[in-house]
């Protein structure tokens, strides 16, 4: 997906979301500015068909062209803005693309010099970044048993309370103890059931510094996260 300007990511959601499948998918020559530059111009001439072709075949399938023609006709000025915008963007504009992984992860490359290079989030293996990379991270780590991790995504105030006698070592002990021990099963199935939940699309709802997902029979367990020092923490007390 492209960097875009301030200007572009101002246009009307369903031209953005338009390009941001377009960036990735379009089977056109030249690159992703390139690809965007000739949208840009079959909305300016008009040729609105032309420009839903050059959506990806799930794009199309999500925004029929009907509705695509439909918004776009509804929003003259927002849409001769964003093709303006569109048609701003540099022919060197830096790309970035995501592939998804089947452990629900994804992979992020850059484009440099005309090569695809790996960002160095990718070796990220517990990352904290985003609500949803934080609980997929918690599942790895109960998966594995990485305790060190599971102290490190804990909130705050949890983590002080199990490094208050012992520091890190004596809240990995803890854990092991605990969620290692006895509440073994009980953890090991919390988290198979977050994972399912994630890989069948659960919506996170998030709100500034907090978020929750409803998951398992009915969505009746729930998990909490907060963004505490510009990190996502998992909170399962009320996921059970």
């Amino acid at each position: 997906m492209l960097y875009l300007s301030a200007a572009v990511r101002r246009a009307p959601r369903f031209l953005l979301a338009c390009v941001v499948v377009i960036a990735a998918c379009a089977p056109r020559p030249g690159g992703p500015a390139d690809v965007l530059r000739a949208y840009a111009d079959a909305l300016r001439d008009g040729r609105l068909r032309e420009a839903w072709t050059m959506l990806s075949s799930p794009g199309r399938a999500a925004f029929p062209y009907e509705r695509f023609e439909a918004a776009a006709q509804a929003h003259p000025e927002e849409v001769a803005e964003a093709i303006r915008a569109y048609g701003a963007v540099e022919p060197d504009a830096p790309a970035t693309a995501r592939l998804a992984l089947g452990n629900g992860d994804a992979l992020t490359l850059v484009q440099e010099g005309g090569r695809w290079r790996l960002d160095p989030s990718s070796l990220t293996f517990y990352a904290q970044d985003t609500p949803e990379r934080a609980l997929r991270s918690f599942v790895r780590a109960v998966e594995r048993s990485r305790w060190d991790v599971l102290v490190a995504l804990a909130p705050q105030q949890v983590a002080a309370e199990l490094t208050a006698d012992g520091g890190t070592a004596g809240a990995e002990a803890r854990l092991r103890s605990s969620w290692g021990g006895p509440d073994a099963g009980r953890v090991t199935a919390l988290a198979r059931r977050m994972r399912d939940a994630m890989d069948r699309g659960a919506a996170l709802e998030v709100s500034g510094d907090r978020a929750t997902m409803a998951f398992g029979r009915g969505g009746q367990s729930l998990v909490r996260l907060a963004r505490e020092d510009g990190r996502w923490r998992v909170d399962v007390s009320d996921a059970d």
